[in-house]
């Protein structure tokens, strides 16, 4: 709809052969690329320009917006600093921003010629969800910035193991190398911000005089200069590039800029392409060719993690041939499925299927995340080789689902990876000599440099022929770690600058003090959302008032402008969310102890909610995770629910989706059985198991496989366990289950191993589960009360109760409490059922006391 909308506003103020342009302004760099491809695809000039475009795009695109080429920019907040076209006849919003002061300074790019202009607000009650959910994924928790200390300091005490109180070294590290020591995962974040979220938590750290930043360390290319000065250099980069004059330019920038600096210093790489206009991938290359000239020394010291002869199954090599033989299969695996595939065609790929067949083929370590490893380092490989035209290109569809297209031949494709995998053994058999023949143990440290790994590799004439060794040699080592074949400690750092961080105080922790300055301004980001959408709302009725509204903002007290614009709305506005979506989630339920449950908010809180029949169970689970998602604003890939089976797991995706929307799709809900499958990567095929006896000891026993691997019980994984648990995971935090009275013993270890019951309470994920020990009805099949029985013991938990009936009169219930009072062991023995707070007034019988004459709602 808002297409259409953005398509008419541009026809009324842009159609013709005038002059002026347009802005659309969206609220994620996604949006606004899908929007510029929208409008060409209709006939519409459009460019987009966001953050993540590389310096040169940006300039490009700047340019053509104000020399008329394009006469529309699909942008997000990043476009707009500098830029001075006079005469944009138009700026649309499609979503809301952030804050009526980026809002006002957005629009007011418009007109600027003192020439007719429009500013277009479009308005949905979801955008401001959105720009809740958008501010939340960027928000550092408390528990994020000590997640981010504690992985400084095993990484601080791992690399001064042996250090003297006065030779500590500082950590040189970049974010991804920190956060790999963050063992327990604590630390909230996707792939595209981590590295933006860390920093910002280091920064805060160093604010708290917990740590000290010093120069960035870079370790990624070569940079000791083999020529006397910048006149040499350049006599040597023109005769072997006379055609390509621009390149050559490039070239003696990173010469001249490497010459200025300081001997104690790195350069970062982000200089470095700042000052060239080269993207990374072309910085690699442009590094690899200095070096190859004979202008840097390509010889940088690198250092990997290993373990030798540890244990049956888990030393490196033993790893390597694990991953090594199954990519094999697995690229012979896809050849088969699609062999005419090529030329750029997408082809679906079912990673749970995928990782069946290797079971099926003998190899036992397969499990569907190692499966993924292998198809990103499949594509990664094409990239390194050719930059920018990958041989493997994924496009992740669906949690399970990949579309694979293929931009090469299969045999190409093959070739490549038996190359890298070649190299790889060279680099592995080089790691290991470096630390002599009697080293024995786990994360064994390996030193060696990158010229010894590159002369290495040139002796196999077969891996270095037509082949760039650099680039092979970085593949090579990105795969070993990728594999966890090795773990590569300043090695990683080959594509990234190194932050040096000094660890200044090892006892004290980051505090609620330290805290309260950032929760203090990201209060103030969720009141602008909320002053925003007022904002929006009351221009809806009229602008008049709007305009009125915003002259108000900008010249009254804080206080003053709630009391006047905001009526009664103190809590609201503390909320992630709008009053709407909170009327839904909480104040609907119109009950005081379920709104209490599901609006709990001390986190490592287990609860068992004990509830009588017909008193809202599922309902309530439901708004929980609906509050935790939309209130809360916990990732929904954070969240898991487990219910008893395939239709209440179908019914309870229903409700949700109908409390949260689209939100929903991110929340795993499962049975114990469709879990366990997904964890070990199997599939139920129907002609497994002839009766319902077969199907269920299939079952069983896929639920045992599950519990032995979340234990670290698999084959080969006796050094794995925490390791392979946590990629087991996914990342769950939150673990929600319903008719916890229904589950059955494999099914109680399951659970228990998925919560992490037996293990400390750093590394157990919160279970809320929900269930009536009066209901077991299905002790016929194996279920029992005995683990609901247990769950307070199990999970050191907090009971809660429900015990309101909304089903059944006065009558009825009276008699089941009289049945079931005898009852010894139940756990409900003093909360008896009751009818609802609502129908307390109504007749003993309901209804049938006037319909029935003769018994008159009496139970008989």
């Amino acid at each position: 709809l808002k297409m259409a909308q953005v398509t008419e506003l541009l026809e009324q103020h842009l159609g013709g052969d005038g002059g002026g342009g347009a802005i659309i302004y969206r609220a994620s760099r996604r949006r606004a690329e899908v929007t510029a491809e929208h409008l060409n695809m209709n006939g519409v000039a459009a460019g987009h320009f966001h953050s993540r475009m590389s310096p040169e795009r940006k300039l490009e695109t700047q340019r053509q917006f104000l020399d008329g080429s394009i006469r529309v920019i699909c942008a997000t907040n990043a476009f707009g600093m500098g830029i001075d076209k006079r005469d944009v006849r138009l700026v649309i919003h499609a979503d809301i921003p952030g804050s009526l002061e980026n809002y006002l300074q957005e629009a007011g790019r418009a007109g600027r010629d003192a020439g007719s202009a429009h500013c277009v607000l479009l308005y949905d009650s979801d955008d401001t969800e959105w720009q809740h959910g958008l501010q939340a994924s960027n928000r550092l928790s408390k528990r994020d910035i000590e997640a981010m200390l504690k992985a400084l300091k095993r990484l601080d005490g791992q690399n001064n193991r042996h250090a003297q109180e006065g030779e500590r070294r500082p950590v040189i590290a970049t974010t991804g190398e920190i956060l790999a020591h963050d063992e327990d995962e604590e630390f909230e974040s996707e792939l595209a911000n981590q590295d933006t979220k860390g920093r910002t938590a280091i920064a805060w750290l160093e604010e708290a005089t917990l740590v000290a930043r010093g120069d960035n360390q870079v370790t990624i290319f070569p940079s000791s200069l083999k020529i006397r000065g910048i006149n040499e250099a350049r006599d040597i980069v023109d005769r072997a590039l006379q055609r390509d004059r621009r390149y050559a330019d490039q070239l003696i920038q990173i010469v001249r800029r490497v010459m200025n600096a300081a001997a104690d210093t790195g350069i970062s790489t982000d200089e470095l392409t700042s000052v060239t206009g080269l993207e990374s991938s072309q910085l690699r290359k442009a590094l690899n060719d200095l070096a190859n000239l004979g202008i840097l020394d390509d010889d940088s010291r690198l250092t990997a993690y290993m373990h030798i002869a540890t244990g049956r199954g888990s030393s490196s090599a033993d790893r390597y041939e694990r991953a090594a033989a199954m990519e094999e299969a697995l690229v012979d695996h896809m050849r088969q499925q699609a062999p005419d595939q090529t030329g750029g065609g997408e082809e679906p790929l079912y990673i749970r299927e995928v990782n069946q067949w290797l079971l099926a083929q003998g190899h036992d370590s397969a499990l569907p995340v190692r499966v993924t490893r292998l198809l990103r380092s499949l594509a990664q490989t094409g990239t390194e080789l050719q930059p920018g035209n990958p041989n493997l290109r994924l496009r992740l569809v669906a949690q399970e689902r990949m579309h694979v297209t293929l931009n090469t031949t299969w045999t190409q494709l093959a070739d490549s990876a038996a190359r890298r995998r070649k190299a790889a053994r060279t680099v592995l058999r080089t790691l290991r000599d470096s630390l002599g023949t009697d080293a024995r143990g786990a994360d064994l440290l390996a030193s060696t440099t990158t010229g010894e790994l590159t002369e290495a590799l040139r002796l196999d004439g077969q891996i270095t022929a037509a082949v760039d060794v650099s680039r092979l040699l970085q593949q090579a080592l990105l795969w070993l770690h990728d594999q966890e074949v090795i773990r590569l400690n300043q090695g990683m750092t080959i594509m990234r600058p190194a932050m040096s961080i000094e660890i200044r105080d090892r006892r004290r922790q980051f505090t609620n003090a330290d805290y309260e300055p950032l929760d203090l301004h990201y209060t103030e980001q969720t009141l602008q959302v909320h002053i925003m959408a007022q904002y929006a709302q009351t221009g809806l009725e009229s602008a008049a008032d709007a305009l009125a509204l915003a002259l108000d903002y900008f010249t009254m007290p804080r206080e003053q402008f709630t009391a006047r614009w905001m009526v009664g709305r103190s809590q609201d506005l503390r909320r992630r969310t709008t009053p709407e979506s909170y009327q839904r989630i909480v104040t609907s339920l119109n009950n005081r102890a379920q709104q209490e449950i599901v609006t709990q908010e001390r986190d490592g809180r287990n609860t068992l909610l004990l509830a009588g029949p017909g008193s809202g169970k599922t309902r309530v689970l439901v708004h929980r995770i609906a509050y935790l998602v939309r209130v809360r604003r916990e990732n929904p890939r954070s969240i898991l629910a487990l219910a008893y089976n395939r239709h209440a797991a179908v019914q309870i995706r229903q409700r949700l989706r109908e409390l949260i929307g689209d939100e929903s799709s991110g929340v795993a809900v499962l049975t114990c059985h469709s879990l366990a499958m997904r964890l070990v990567g199997r599939t139920f095929e129907s002609n497994q198991a002839r009766t319902d006896e077969e199907a269920s000891k299939i079952f069983d026993q896929i639920l045992q496989e599950a519990t032995r691997r979340l234990a670290g019980r698999g084959p080969g994984e006796v050094e794995e366990r925490d390791e392979l648990r946590d990629r087991l995971l996914g990342g769950f935090r939150w673990v929600l289950v319903d008719e916890y009275q229904d589950i059955k013993k494999a099914e109680y270890e399951l659970i228990s191993a998925l919560t992490g019951q037996n293990r400390g309470e750093e590394d157990q994920l919160n279970i809320f589960a929900v269930g009536d020990d009066d209901q077991n009805i299905y002790a016929f099949s194996g279920s029992s009360t005995e683990y609901i029985r247990r769950f307070q013991e199990d999970y050191k938990a907090h009971e809660s109760y429900m015990t309101e009936n909304y089903r059944s009169t006065r009558n009825i219930i009276e008699a089941a409490n009289a049945v079931i009072g005898r009852a010894a062991d139940r756990l409900k023995r003093e909360h008896p059922i009751t009818v609802d707070t609502g129908r307390t007034l109504e007749r003993a019988g309901g209804a049938w006391e006037t319909m029935d004459p003769v018994a008159m709602g009496r139970v008989q």
